[in-house]
């Protein structure tokens, strides 16, 4: 079932209107409290028509390098994510995370989202940023990837940045999370819950991944 195609069958308007307040502090956001009516902000769409986020953090005991690249590492992703078990990349794309480039597209196969069926959502590459050292490091790595609803952000827009801190002691913590927005929402509302298992689960993986060397 592609994602795309459910989507664009969009009838109720539902957002929750928020208001961005200038730059935004990645560094200190953490997951909304469980319950939480909260969203996080996303580097392409702010706040503003926010309806909800899916997030997942956590400790991971690896250098930040190494969790930046494996996120970015599409390849791999069968060999250790339950929730995204396989990427299509485009046919320049031949070895990750070495290729990958900000606006290459590519279609994720998930599980989890709908009971008892596999789906597809098209994504964008949004922003790459590796740079943990210098003046302008910021303190953080992130990459990101946005949906992509083929009506041009008319049906819904949602924004997945990962958010990567280096705590010391060759611990990252890692924030991870999917920010909604738009007409179209109102639609995969019910679908929040088996979103946020979904993306606490891939969290656990790839801690997983990585611990075990």
């Amino acid at each position: 079932m592609n994602l795309s195609k459910l989507l664009a069958a969009l009838l109720p308007t539902f957002a929750r209107r928020g208001e961005d307040s200038g730059p935004i502090d990645w560094v200190s956001l953490h997951c909304p409290e469980a319950n939480s009516t909260a969203g996080l902000p996303t580097p392409t769409y702010g706040s503003t028509g926010l309806v909800f986020t899916v997030c997942s953090e956590l400790n991971i005991s690896a250098p930040l390098s190494d969790v930046y690249n494996a996120i970015i590492d599409f390849q791999s992703y069968p060999t250790w994510n339950t929730f995204v078990f396989a990427v299509d990349l485009p046919g320049n794309v031949t070895s990750t995370p070495a290729d990958v480039f900000i606006g290459m597209p590519m279609t994720f196969h998930t599980a989890g989202v709908i009971p008892l069926s596999n789906t597809t959502s098209n994504e964008i590459i949004t922003v790459l940023d590796p740079a943990t050292t210098g003046p302008d490091a910021g303190g953080y790595s992130m990459s990101a990837w946005r949906f992509d609803d083929g009506l041009g952000g008319v049906g819904i827009r949602a924004e997945h940045p990962n958010v990567l801190v280096d705590v010391g002691g060759g611990v990252t913590r890692y924030l991870s999370f999917e920010s909604y927005y738009g007409l179209g929402t109102a639609l995969i509302l019910p679908l929040e819950g088996n979103l946020q298992a979904a993306f606490e689960k891939q969290g656990a993986d790839l801690k997983a991944f990585l611990e075990r060397g």
